[in-house]
């Protein structure tokens, strides 16, 4: 069974790394920038919560960018800005053996923080599928959390029944060339940069990697296409990647091989004491992947409710 895990920030942040917008914009306040940027700080401030937020608003605010030189040098400063932020975040993260084990065994064990009565649906969908598990990661962090905290078990057949294969960096790595941005020109407010392949060129972020010669994004595809199981883990599943979100739905419409987990945190919504308000939020979220996925309430596939899991609350790869 080809396993494929799409992890977003919040997995960073059950790590304890302070990595979300928010604790950047306050960094960022700290730090002396040039009158672009600080302008710019002004203008996208830290109610934006969740990263894709603050992509959403850095296109709208092109608007208010006079030239493609300005563009560029802002999102430049910008994103050196933000390598150096999460460098330190990134290299306090030492796992303990302790940690990594129990990682592990999250890990390759998709179904270990399932409800008693999911476990009987997946069950049901493994069985016919083989209880061989190919495992890839395409994670949207920059960050170098995950191969940390795989350590020695990355890209190798751990048993005759799992294998740990590749893990993508779809947005890059620090040290390197990151991507922050849109998923498409739409949602670039400048009606003139919208047309400019030099502002795409680092703006859009499948040009970004295209410009790049990087293979990161066909390999996702690939990997999207030929899943039987996807795991969402801490992503927010926002515009600025919708691609990824409709290319999910497409399968997911075409197929009905595939089957998706996904992760949620809502303590505020579900004290311990009070479960029997999961299935309020479980709707709640399953509307809102099926609306991102690009389906219509009507256009839903017969056995939607088979093969969609939701994992609440749970202290799943973390201690």
């Amino acid at each position: 069974m080809n396993v494929l895990y799409i992890l977003g920030n919040g997995f960073d942040k059950a790590q304890g790394m302070k990595t979300s917008y928010p604790e950047f914009y306050q960094y960022l306040m700290k730090t002396e920038c040039s009158p672009l940027l600080e302008q710019m700080k002004k203008d996208i401030t830290a109610d934006k919560e969740l990263w894709s937020d603050m992509e959403e608003a850095f296109g709208r605010y092109t608007a208010k960018v006079n030239s493609v030189s300005d563009l560029e040098n802002l999102y430049f400063e910008l994103s050196d800005q933000l390598q150096n932020y999460l460098k330190t975040e990134d290299a306090g993260v030492n796992p303990s053996e302790k940690l990594r084990n129990k990682f592990f065994s999250d890990f390759i064990s998709p179904s270990r923080h399932l409800g008693e009565t999911d476990k009987v649906r997946y069950d049901d969908f493994v069985n016919k599928r083989g209880n061989t598990y190919d495992i890839n990661v395409m994670t949207m962090n920059y960050t170098s959390t995950l191969e940390k905290l795989l350590g020695p078990n990355m890209n190798k057949k751990y048993n005759h029944e799992v294998n740990i294969g590749q893990v993508i960096h779809i947005h890059g790595q620090l040290g390197d060339s990151i991507i922050i941005g849109v998923d498409n020109e739409g949602q670039i407010t400048n009606e003139k940069f919208r047309t400019d392949e030099d502002v795409k060129d680092f703006f859009v972020k499948v040009q970004s990697n295209y410009t790049m010669k990087s293979t990161r994004h066909t390999t996702c595809e690939s990997l999207i296409s030929s899943a039987h199981l996807i795991i969402l883990y801490g992503v927010s599943i926002g515009e600025t990647d919708a691609r990824w979100w409709k290319m999910i739905g497409e399968q997911f419409k075409n197929r009905n091989t595939l089957s998706i987990i996904q992760y949620l945190y809502a303590r505020d919504k579900i004290p311990p004491t009070r479960k029997q308000l999961m299935g309020r939020v479980e709707r709640d979220h399953r509307n809102e992947l099926m609306k991102k996925m690009g389906f219509k309430d009507n256009e839903w596939p017969e056995d939607t409710n088979d093969r969609l899991f939701f994992i609440i609350n749970s202290n799943a790869f973390k201690l």
